[in-house]
């Protein structure tokens, strides 16, 4: 379960050299995903260790009590994106407990208040 995608453009993050080596090639976003991680501290959530690579973008961990919860950060065609998804165990989804959504819309709105107040940020919409 995944967020809307927030897409925006700013200059304020480099390509780390040979970064998609850690991802697929052509995906960047490594700084990206390291401010948000400092960023988070700002509305209330706390990102745990360093970012990670994944096939298609670098990844936040963010301090969740019920199931793991993410910030997806990545280069786009217009500029870079970012998104929130969550993963929980099987169980407490059949169990009827499924804290996925609520723990994705908080940090969602969390994110997206961060790239509103950032400067160097422009275009923000969802896609």
């Amino acid at each position: 379960m995944h967020s809307p995608i927030l897409m925006f453009q700013s200059t304020r993050f480099e390509i780390v050299q040979d970064e998609d080596k850690l991802t697929n090639p052509g995906i960047f976003g490594r700084r990206l995903a390291e401010w948000m991680a400092n960023e988070l501290s700002t509305r209330g959530y706390h990102a745990l260790g360093e970012v990670i690579p994944e096939d298609f973008a670098w990844c936040v961990p963010v301090a969740a009590e019920d199931c793991e919860l993410y910030v997806a950060c990545a280069n786009a065609e217009e500029g870079w994106q970012t998104y929130v998804f969550a993963d929980c165990g099987l169980m407490a989804r059949l169990a009827g407990r499924d804290p996925r959504i609520e723990a994705v819309a908080g940090l969602y709105s969390a994110v997206r208040a961060i790239l509103e107040d950032a400067p160097g940020i422009s275009y923000l919409h969802t896609q």
